[in-house]
């Protein structure tokens, strides 16, 4: 059960970025209740990564694990970014449809 912590740290720092472009676009155009509900999802999201973290370096001094939850967590930040700035030119694109 412990090595979940790996893929739950991967895919909640994911979804938050993926999430926070549409907080960012929901914020431009005026949509306060869209925004604030994309920015509940977002924390949601964080604390899901942190909780991900934090308990891979409170399993008993498992190196390895913890290792592994931070690298999957820095590489779910890195593709949630890259996710959501593609995501956000794309619907940019639609929208000029």
């Amino acid at each position: 059960m412990t090595w979940l912590l790996v893929p739950l740290a991967f895919a909640a720092m994911a979804l938050q970025d993926v999430v926070c472009v549409l907080m960012v676009r929901a914020e431009t155009s005026g949509r306060a209740h869209r925004a604030a509900a994309c920015d509940v999802l977002q924390d949601a999201c964080g604390l899901a990564s942190l909780g991900a973290v934090g308990g891979s370096l409170l399993i008993g001094g498992d190196l390895p694990l913890s290792a592994a939850v931070v690298a999957a967590r820095l590489a779910g930040d890195y593709a949630g970014t890259w996710a959501g700035v593609r995501f956000g030119v794309w619907l940019d694109g639609r929208a000029g449809r």
